[in-house]
C-alpha cells in the first residue's frame, strides 16, 4: 500500500528536500540582498531570485514525477 500519491512520500523523493531548501535559503539572500540596495547587491539578488525560482520549479517537477514502480506494468 505504498502510494506515492500520498504527500509524505511526495516529500521524501531524492532531492525535494534539497531543492525545497535551496529555494528558501537563496529567496532568503535575494531579500537581503535588495534590501541592501546597492546596484551590485540588487544584481546579486535577481541572480539569488533566478536561483529560488529554479529550485522551487525542480522541486515541484521531482514531486509530480512518477517513480520507477509506477511505471512497472
Amino acid at each position: 500500500m505504498n502510494t506515492p500519491d500520498k504527500p509524505d512520500q511526495r516529500i521524501s523523493r531524492p532531492g525535494v528536500i534539497r531543492h525545497s531548501i535551496l529555494g528558501v535559503t537563496a529567496l532568503a539572500v535575494a531579500a537581503l540582498d535588495f534590501t541592501i540596495g546597492t546596484k551590485h547587491m540588487i544584481t546579486a539578488g535577481i541572480i539569488a531570485l533566478a536561483a529560488s525560482v529554479y529550485s522551487f520549479a525542480k522541486a515541484a517537477k521531482l514531486r509530480k514525477a512518477p517513480t520507477g514502480k509506477e511505471n512497472r506494468p
